[in-house]
């Protein structure tokens, strides 16, 4: 029987043009470039159609010359601003289209007078628009807003950085009733600037103002009343800072700090609701006026200090996570939180932290973070040891090295003083490239504290096998050597960047290291032996009686008895 050939219809609809024009132009503003949807476009004509009418008009010099393969040259630069007013030109030009909802323009290198004119006659185009977002930087240049700027409803988000704001905010309100971000960056303000700017925003949630000039103080008496982040950045000296703006959540103020310069007058006492504080430079010349200054706010979670004192005394219920980068000692520091998960302290002053403190919600254990930027001996370790004894409040420890500080210890000087090592869950250190002075540093933390496990963070992969060999018994030992009684086993995890862990032993530690950034050797005490084993096999190393047992993945475990150790 003949088999018959049943022909099929081929499907030719254009799947992709059916599309709604919802759908497509949400591809469209997901796309990062300008130059991917050029590439999308000829998939159709209605795809060539939105992609031209979409309301996302974004130009950067530095991305454009990086397209052509070309370094700055005049005809480049010639293309780079014909091609800003052709698109321009053409979306406003089209019947029907929606209005623009980002016009962004960044140059890097100084404009001449034509084509800052390209750029205002774009800008004024674009505001008949109604567009909301609006973002200018135009470097090295003296270009001013055009003043139909002040007339732009619409714009929900401001952000313009080194150019001069319109010439009529020194002389009337604009109408920014919509806007709720406002960014100035490198601008010059002065108070008459200030007073119209903050009357015209009556529904602002954000303001950031950095490194501009002009401008020696910032008050806000009864406007503002939906302002809910406010960050100020400056590098000369600031005079006065007075908020009063009930749901203000968020604040971040940093100043410059030198010989000669007052301390700044901070006034945030109506902000009752704020939950994020940010200081760096000289604020209270006394604990008492930074503790007074804390206390009005009741519900504060976060707080990052970068203020230089002698001593600091904080008392927050409410408190959980803390940043504090100052010379003060350990033993001058008292801290009432008992509500605290993360106090990451730096044991040097640094006004140009900009920190807002991240932190994974899911830790269970509070933790301390110090960072050695500064020299540190061991009376040094033993005042970190008598802190967090005294606090009684973290059980996790991560000391970060950053090359700066010296690392010196000897622990027969006279004036230490012999205690028995605090209890903690566990010890990180993340190291530099500094291996001369890990076996040092191990020393200082045994001494001082009893973990149940040790991480030890670098780059493992630019040092030897014989390194990393010895690297690993020292700790072990070490580790072993703080267990009076009973069995104790070490295991050993090493972690790559990808979160995945190897379990290994002395002669599977060659073939499994990569060239990696980082990678994360942790040392974790167990009682007793791991029900996983298949295969157990023991042999002796250097003195160390081991006990290596492999598991049902063929992962091995690597393990120490503390009755072997020499």
């Amino acid at each position: 029987m003949k088999k018959r050939n049943v022909k099929t219809k081929k499907d030719t609809t254009d799947r992709i043009s059916e599309l709604p024009e919802c759908i497509i132009e949400n591809i469209l503003l997901r796309l990062d470039h300008p130059k991917e949807r050029v590439r999308v476009s000829v998939l159709s004509k209605k795809w060539f159609d939105l992609t031209a009418s979409l309301p996302v008009l974004e130009f950067s010099s530095s991305d454009f010359w990086k397209n052509c393969g070309r370094l700055c040259s005049s005809d480049v630069r010639d293309s780079f601003y014909k091609y800003i007013e052709h698109t321009v030109s053409i979306f406003c030009r089209q019947q029907n289209v929606m209005n623009a909802h980002t016009f962004k323009v960044c140059t890097e290198y100084w404009s001449t007078i034509a084509e800052l004119k390209i750029i205002n006659a774009c800008l004024e185009l674009i505001l008949q628009k109604g567009v909301k977002a609006l973002e200018i930087m135009i470097q090295g240049s003296t270009y001013r807003l055009p003043d139909i700027l002040t007339s732009a409803s619409s714009l929900t988000s401001l952000k313009v950085y080194h150019c001069m704001l319109p010439s009529s905010l020194m002389v009337e309100v604009a109408n920014f009733k919509s806007l709720k971000v406002l960014q100035l960056n490198n601008v010059h303000l002065d108070p008459l600037v200030i007073k119209h700017l903050t009357a015209s925003c009556p529904l602002l949630e954000e303001l950031i103002v950095k490194f501009c000039y002009g401008l020696k103080k910032f008050c806000v008496y009864g406007q503002l009343q939906n302002l809910k982040k406010a960050h100020f950045f400056s590098k000369g000296e600031f005079e006065r800072i007075d908020i009063e703006t009930p749901n203000l959540c968020e604040f971040q103020l940093c100043v410059g700090y030198g010989k000669g310069r007052g301390a700044t007058s901070v006034n945030l006492g109506l902000c009752k609701q704020l939950r994020t504080l940010c200081l760096c430079g000289s604020f209270f010349p006394t604990s008492t006026g930074l503790s007074d200054f804390l206390s009005n706010f009741p519900i504060l979670e976060n707080l990052c200090l970068a203020n230089p004192c002698n001593s600091l005394a904080i008392s927050s219920p409410s408190l959980r996570k803390f940043v504090l980068y100052d010379k003060c000692d350990l033993e001058d520091l008292d801290l009432i939180t008992p509500n605290m998960l993360l106090f990451r302290y730096a044991n040097a002053w640094n006004s140009n932290s900009e920190e807002i403190i991240k932190f994974d919600s899911s830790e269970s254990n509070a933790r301390m973070e110090c960072h050695i930027e500064n020299d540190v001996d061991t009376l040094w370790f033993q005042k970190l040891r008598r802190f967090l004894e005294k606090s009684d409040r973290f059980k996790v420890l991560n000391l970060h090295d950053h090359r700066f500080g010296k690392i010196s210890l000897d622990f027969e000087q006279p004036k230490v003083i012999q205690l028995p090592p605090y209890e903690l869950e566990h010890v990180n250190l993340e190291w530099s490239d500094r291996y001369y002075e890990w076996s040092t540093v191990v020393d200082a933390i045994l001494w001082c504290f009893h973990p149940r496990s040790l991480s030890l963070t670098s780059n493992f992969s630019s040092i030897s096998y014989w390194k990393r060999s010895q690297i690993l018994k020292f700790i072990s030992a070490k580790l072993l050597q703080q267990e009076d009684k009973g069995q104790t086993n070490i295991r050993i995890e090493w972690s790559f960047p990808s979160k995945a862990k190897i379990y290994f032993s002395w002669k599977s530690m060659r073939p499994e290291l990569r060239y990696h950034n980082e990678q994360t050797l942790t040392f974790i005490k167990e009682e007793g032996l791991n029900s996983c084993q298949v295969e157990e096999r023991k042999e002796t190393v250097k003195g160390l009686q081991l006990l290596r047992l492999c598991d049902p993945l063929n992962r091995e475990i690597l393990r120490y008895t503390t009755m072997e150790v020499i």
